[in-house]
């Protein structure tokens, strides 16, 4: 199976809009080996076609996509530079190399394309921008996933405690004479909390998700 095709099995339908445009980024590369070669983008070769014999369109392709200048390394540069952790939280990844890599105020990443003026940059330039945007949708997207679990968590979390907290009084309070029916209504409300918490979590994770083997 083609990977746009096993990529788009594997995508959960509820958060489609969310995923990265495979089909759009490849079409952008495609225009850019066309150009580069001097063939529209429709007549080049694609995986599975009939020049994969004996492994000849794997080696085709190959070298189809080596004329990329983004993504050679040239001499006395880096293909990317110094890469850093994006973790240690250092403001550019890439300081060397046909791309530079920042990281902006709001947390997204922006690639300046340092070969524009070679032929045809322009459209490499406009295959870095576009990747740019794929890139920042799905870590906003994923940010916010993990932003608003982490709430409900909080939330389910404090009220296990008082549930727990409440189960150690009536435990110290049994010898005592003390009744779990005289605060049934604590008990209830507790439990409902608990309840309504971890059924809300659930259901805002989609159907996809849950059943989904990551």
């Amino acid at each position: 199976m083609k990977f746009g095709k096993e990529f788009s099995s594997q995508m959960v339908p509820e958060w489609q809009q969310a995923y990265m445009d495979y089909g759009s980024l490849k079409k952008n590369l495609k225009e850019i080996i066309g150009f580069k070669l001097g063939q529209p983008a429709d007549a080049l070769p694609t995986p599975g076609g009939a020049n994969n014999h004996h492994g000849g369109g794997l080696h085709r392709r190959m070298t189809l996509y080596k004329t990329f200048s983004g993504l050679l390394s040239i001499q006395g540069r880096q293909r990317r530079g110094h890469s850093h952790d994006v973790e240690e939280g250092l403001q550019m990844m890439a300081t060397t190399g046909p791309i530079l890599v920042e990281t902006n105020a709001d947390g997204s990443y922006e690639t300046t394309f340092l070969m524009v003026n070679e032929k045809g940059g322009e459209y490499e330039l406009v295959f870095f921008r576009r990747l740019d945007e794929e890139f920042n949708k799905v870590s906003k997207f994923y940010k916010e996933e993990v932003d608003k679990v982490s709430k409900e968590e909080k939330e389910l979390n404090k009220q296990m405690e008082a549930f727990i907290a409440f189960r150690a009084k009536v435990e110290n309070q049994e010898g005592s004479g003390w009744r779990l029916q005289e605060h049934g209504v604590e008990f209830t409300r507790l439990t409902s909390n608990i309840a309504t918490s971890a059924a809300a979590i659930y259901a805002s994770s989609p159907a996809g998700a849950k059943s989904s083997k990551l």
